[in-house]
């Protein structure tokens, strides 16, 4: 029975740099891996405006006849970042499976990333955490901690942690 790994990534690059060694610690035939995508929730409720420059027809006061100012809703916000997430995520998903991995990707929308990863840890019988970190330093660490710790604290799998040289890179 393969090993469920999960890898908890964000749109920062340095939250990738695990993937080397996932691929070199993990052997593809005795692990799955599971990608979860980390990112804020939408805030508020957008408005989409009509482009000028589309080449609608104008009415009679010079406004455009076409597509009208409208809402944007959370949902619609969350399913465009996911879409994004899939197609960001592609070459990685596609390299990792071209190399034996069995690989699913999630997408999570939270305020909170260590008490999700906590959670899918528990939930989904997670046998690995593999994760990058922005290890902080002095008054920082103590009023946001690091999300690793936080997680390894409250877990009962093994975690494989790689604290990037050069984090800086968002």
């Amino acid at each position: 029975m393969k090993k469920k790994v999960l890898i908890p990534v964000t749109r920062s690059k340095s939250s990738r740099k695990i993937l080397p060694y996932v691929e070199s610690l993990l052997p593809a035939q005795q692990n799955e891996l599971i990608l979860l995508y980390v990112t804020k929730p939408p805030r508020a409720l957008g408005i989409a405006a009509p482009d000028p420059g589309s080449g609608y027809a104008l009415d009679p006061g010079g406004n455009p006849v076409g597509p009208k100012t409208h809402p944007i809703y959370a949902h619609q916000q969350e399913d465009s970042l996911e879409a994004d997430a899939e197609v960001e995520l592609l070459p990685t998903i596609q390299r990792l499976s071209d190399q034996g991995y069995e690989v699913s990707m999630s997408v999570c929308f939270t305020d909170e990333p260590a008490q999700e990863i906590i959670r899918l840890t528990k939930k989904h019988g997670i046998d690995v955490i593999a994760m990058s970190t922005r290890a902080q330093d002095g008054v920082k660490r103590f009023f946001f901690g690091d999300i690793a710790n936080r997680v390894m604290r409250q877990v009962d799998v093994p975690a494989l942690l790689v604290h990037p040289k050069d984090s800086s890179e968002q």
